[in-house]
């Protein structure tokens, strides 16, 4: 550092710990001859160590920043402090008169480095100007004097050794969090060069990072000649004109971010057919405003264009931007606080909640501070073990993709998320990434869907419940008829007849009333509220409304039923329906058979239930028509029905399928057209 400090006059603005070191130094007695001056000490914080030091010496205080810039006089103004309003403020001072030397942690020991050495240096100047000194003395003393130099030197080497690696290690936490994003997303450098290309990234381009990243091919994925990428465009500063040539009308400013752009395109090298995506690009700048990188997100947008749905305007922000850049750990925290998608930072070992984001806060309602120390789990429905079992089995540097978890906002109103988990290194600790994605819109739709198939099934059921109800109708119809005969005949009925007759009645009206109740409960809407249980329980029910149907249609049961079979994970409700949708298409299917051989033909149902390793298993077959290969590559899609016009919608399977998916279960068919069908499902068991 080259300062003149004769006759020097200061303003110190920042209070901390450096500025009472540097004090000490200028107000001491080795810098005395230099008839230096410190005018102010200026901070908005009273009780720091500088302030009052400078308080101890006389010297002037301050926590108006604006009187250090009225001060007349000044030479130089050492910035201790960082305040963003300070910028604002130092804008006032003529700097053709005042200097304004800014002092971070590295600069501020150099500036007392070099104070120190000053120090040594009058202190050998003014023994040497003495006349009793001879020359070894005067060896020793420059002697001396170069060892504080090389000492200084080494002192500010290990700070910046400590800072190089303090570097290092937050670059690797911005990597990890960039790849536990669910967000395609890539950076890259003022230089075009590509530093960071997610895992995302490579599932969507089909392009592995090892060999993109350190090149300036970010364009390949997209194009089949080299083209700016958005990224590209805002590294580059392009003019509007320029943008406008590559993209046409397909770009547009973000209405969210000042300086970023926004487009969807098709890029036909994408997948087998192309791909719609819908991409955002934001500068990344350091303090004084110099873009030092870009970075652009991708979305695949291909189904919402196929079936003209409406973007989430939401889904169109932009996964990680910031404003201002000064390190890596200021590049990490923004990038981490703008990701689109919730971010949680919970303890390996004790899944509590160590860091979130701003999204967090936003979507889930709370202030980052009332979520510190909160076990993750809380915030989700505390009866799903799933999450808890998978978390602590999850291996160093690996992932895991929770779907559909009931998650709770403050105010307690739930919302349906994915959870992407990543195991990972964050501040020198194991910890635990986790990434939320609200998808409530879509469990909604797909739960109106299960609720469209169940009222359908209803009307499969209703010759059944019809059945049901008549037989303790008749009951109560016969004993009321006998009782009114009795009384107009003025017999008198016996007491034992009498109660077994009121008996008869309490019997079949809490029959009749079981069977509604069964009706009422199964075409309710069901939460999802997955909870343990034995999967003989919704078979079973499945006969209290269809036994009538298996009876009219001649079809003989046969039932066998573990009764020690382990519980699953599940909801009696929507099992029922996949199971009523199993026996009703099996009917279907022995009924079809029967008309099209124009005979008799033994129609035999069977369902049963058993272990196999870690999986519960029920089997369900039938010697009805059975299928083709076409017909069963076709079975689960939405809509695909083999009956007659009018005589199905074609959801029962597909909706079928999806409850199976749902608990994490698998549906296997074993048929041969004209031998019947065996349909295979498995559940995990609970150990």
């Amino acid at each position: 550092m080259n300062l003149d400090l004769k006759g020097l006059k200061l303003a110190i603005i920042g209070g901390n710990s450096p500025c009472k070191q540097i004090l000490e130094l200028l107000l001491g007695p080795g810098l005395k001859e230099l008839d230096l001056q410190v005018l102010v000490v200026a901070d908005t914080l009273t009780q720091v160590e500088g302030i009052e030091y400078a308080r101890e010496k006389g010297v002037l205080t301050t926590i108006d920043y604006e009187e250090v810039c009225k001060l007349s006089g000044m030479d130089v103004i050492l910035k201790l402090k960082n305040d963003e309003i300070l910028s604002c403020i130092l804008e006032k001072v003529n700097t053709e008169h005042v200097s304004i030397i800014d002092l971070d942690a590295y600069r501020a020991t150099s500036f007392l480095n070099f104070l120190k050495s000053e120090e040594e240096r009058l202190k050998i100047k003014r023994k040497i100007q003495s006349d009793k000194i001879d020359k070894i003395e005067i060896v020793n003393l420059f002697d001396q004097f170069s060892t504080i130099i090389q000492e200084n030197a080494e002192d500010e080497n290990r700070y910046l050794k400590a800072e190089r690696e303090d570097l290092i290690e937050m670059e690797k936490e911005l990597s990890q969090i960039i790849q536990g994003s669910m967000i395609p997303t890539f950076i890259i450098n003022n230089e075009h060069i590509l530093t960071h290309w997610n895992r995302a990234c490579e599932k969507l381009t089909g392009h592995n990072a090892y060999e993109l990243v350190g090149t300036d091919r970010q364009w390949v994925p997209f194009r089949s000649a080299k083209r700016p990428t958005m990224a590209d465009v805002i590294v580059g500063e392009m003019s509007e004109e320029e943008v406008l040539g590559y993209y046409g009308s397909a770009w547009r400013k973000s209405g969210l971010i000042e300086e970023a752009y926004e487009a969807e395109e098709f890029f036909p090298h994408l997948g087998k057919e192309g791909k719609w995506i819908f991409f955002t690009a934001a500068p990344i700048k350091s303090p004084d405003g110099k873009i030092m990188g870009a970075i652009e997100t991708l979305k695949d947008i291909t189904e919402n264009k196929k079936t003209h749905e409406e973007l989430d305007l939401q889904d169109k922000e932009l996964s990680t931007l910031y404003e201002k850049y000064k390190k890596s750990e200021e590049k990490y925290r923004s990038l981490f606080n703008n990701n689109p998608n919730p971010i949680f930072i919970i303890d390996r070992q004790t899944f509590e909640i160590l860091d979130v984001n701003h999204r967090v806060e936003e979507e889930y309602g709370y202030v980052k501070t009332e979520l510190l120390g909160t076990p993750f789990l809380e915030i989700g429905d505390t009866s799903d073990e799933t999450i808890k079992d998978g978390l602590e089995g999850l291996a160093e540097n690996n992932s895991i993709l929770f779907t559909k978890k009931k998650h709770f906002k403050k105010d307690k109103t739930s919302l349906f998320v994915n959870v992407k988990v990543v195991n990972a290194r964050y501040s020198h600790r194991d910890v635990l990434i986790a990434s939320a994605t609200d998808i409530t819109e879509s469990v909604e739709k797909e739960t109106q869907l299960i609720q469209a198939g169940k009222l359908a099934t209803l009307g499969t059921m209703a010759a059944g419940m019809a059945h049901e109800i008549n037989q303790p109708l008749n009951v109560i119809q016969i004993c009321s008829d006998l009782i009114l005969k009795m009384i107009k005949k003025g017999v008198r009925i016996p007491d034992d007849e009498l109660v077994m007759m009121a008996n008869d009645i309490i019997d079949n009206v809490a029959r009749a009333s079981g069977v509604i109740k069964h009706v009422r409960d199964f075409a309710r809407q069901s939460e999802r509220d997955l909870k343990k249980m034995v999967i003989n329980d919704p078979i079973n029910d499945v006969f209290k409304v269809l036994g009538h149907q298996l009876t009219v249609h001649s079809v003989n049961l046969e039932v066998d039923l573990d009764s020690d079979i382990p519980e699953i994970r599940a909801e009696h409700n929507r099992l029922e329906q996949v199971f009523i949708n199993l026996v009703t298409n099996a009917i279907d299917a022995m009924d079809e058979k029967e008309q099209k051989e124009d005979g008799v033909v033994e129609k035999i149902l069977k369902i049963k239930t058993y272990t196999q390793e870690n999986w519960v298993v029920v089997e369900v077959s039938d010697t009805g028509i059975g299928m083709t290969d076409a017909v069963k590559r076709k079975i689960f899609e939405p809509f695909f029905t083999t009956k007659e016009t009018g005589k199905g919608t074609g959801l029962g399977t597909s909706i079928s399928f999806g409850i199976i998916k749902d608990y994490k279960g698998t549906i296997d068919i074993l048929s041969e057209y004209g031998k019947g069908a065996r349909f295979i499902i498995k559940f995990p068991a609970i150990e």
